[in-house]
């Protein structure tokens, strides 16, 4: 019964809009670009909205990206784009007092080998040490802790040209919003991290434009891949074409699909 209980009061937990104790002011990615031998000075600002101390604690660890899996953190394993060893904090742990606003201050440096290209990264993990919400219902103690990840990135000697491939395309049903959307699978082939949008523009066998659409820019990492969905779900039962097109930093590459919704 203990375990039957459990799971219905964490689902009830999870579900509840929690006030942090402790934000992050100015963003959760960092981004810097420059040469090799260079120094980057970054700051993350943090707040403490709450009438008691609060301690909070820095740490590194490495985000890994690939085609076939989701983003994974790891502490202990350096990937080849890893600026981990770059970074350096004269402060890991603080007490912020009562409404305290705090800059932590970081320098990331790049070694200065010239033959280093692409983009590098590490995360920053801000961990809130004192439980934001703590409860006891019957024998079990419910408990959750903010956990901030701040991207920091930097590209060293950037000047490849865009390398965006359609690597599939997939008409899906979302389980959750019961709604159809397409889903477009783009590979990054170039050393550097890309902030890429996707534009669809789709035409019925008459050659009308039926619908128009584009996502937000995401970020798709150095040789690995990112799925793009879009709603789907205004087009009737019919065959399309469709005309994609995915751009960075001003270069553009498209692609021509026939999709056939039934």
């Amino acid at each position: 019964m203990k375990s039957i209980a459990l799971t219905f009061i964490s689902f009830l937990f999870c579900v509840q809009v929690i006030q942090a104790n402790v934000i992050v002011l100015n963003g959760l990615t960092h981004s810097y670009s420059g040469v090799s031998g260079q120094t980057f000075q970054g700051q993350v600002v943090l707040a403490n909205t709450s009438n008691v101390d609060q301690r909070v604690t820095f740490s590194l660890s490495e985000a890994i990206y690939s085609c076939d899996a989701e983003r994974v953190f790891a502490a202990d394993v350096l990937h080849k784009n890893s600026a981990t060893n770059w970074f350096e904090s004269s402060i890991m742990d603080k007490v912020l007092g009562p409404k305290e606003r705090y800059i932590f201050k970081y320098n990331i440096t790049v070694p200065n080998d010239q033959a280093l290209k692409g983009s590098f990264w590490t995360t920053l993990m801000i961990n809130v040490e004192k439980p934001i919400l703590e409860e006891v219902v019957s024998d079990f103690k419910i408990g959750s802790k903010v956990r901030y990840a701040v991207r920091l990135l930097a590209d060293v000697n950037i000047n490849d040209d865009v390398q965006l491939d359609f690597e599939s395309a997939d008409i899906v049903l979302n389980t959750i919003s019961t709604t159809r959307q397409l889903d477009i699978k783009i590979r990054n082939q170039n050393t550097f991290i890309e902030n890429v949008r996707l534009s669809l523009e789709f035409y019925d066998v008459y050659g009308n434009l039926v619908l128009e659409t584009e996502t937000k820019r995401l970020k798709a990492f150095p040789e690995t891949c990112k799925i793009f969905s879009l709603d789907i779900s205004k087009l009737p039962v019919g065959t399309y074409q469709c005309v994609a097109i995915v751009d960075s930093r001003d270069e553009y590459v498209g692609t021509n699909l026939s999709l056939t919704i039934d």
